[in-house]
């Protein structure tokens, strides 16, 4: 879907509607890529929407996705999507520090392609 809406006509709008990494939205808290002073650029770069399920049967994170559109430092766009499932987690830190890995590895993705 993230690839088809790329090429339609509403993409613009579809697109500036995501939250935007290390700045607005469920991505402003997301900064730990940061302390990586080859990662400090992607703050801006990276526009994706997140998702969480957490089991209230267990301390369990069913699932944590996160997925969007990268405008990477060699100046591609390019889509992705990351997700985990099934982290046992002891609270809401545990939680957050899915968000901060999965923007570590978004930033990544900006910085190396």
């Amino acid at each position: 879907m993230l690839t088809a809406m790329s090429r339609s006509a509403a993409f613009a709008s579809f697109r500036d509607s995501f939250p935007v990494l290390g700045v607005d939205g469920s991505l402003a808290m997301v900064t730990d890529y940061k302390s990586d002073p080859t990662l400090v650029g992607a703050t801006g770069q990276v526009q994706a929407k997140t998702g969480t399920f957490v089991s209230d049967a267990s301390p369990l994170l069913k699932g944590q996705a996160l997925g969007g559109y990268i405008k990477t430092k060699a100046g591609r766009r390019i889509v992705f999507q990351l997700v985990v499932n099934n982290v046992p987690i002891s609270g809401i830190d545990d939680v957050v520090q899915v968000f901060q890995d999965q923007g570590r590895v978004s930033a990544i993705l900006w910085r190396d392609h």
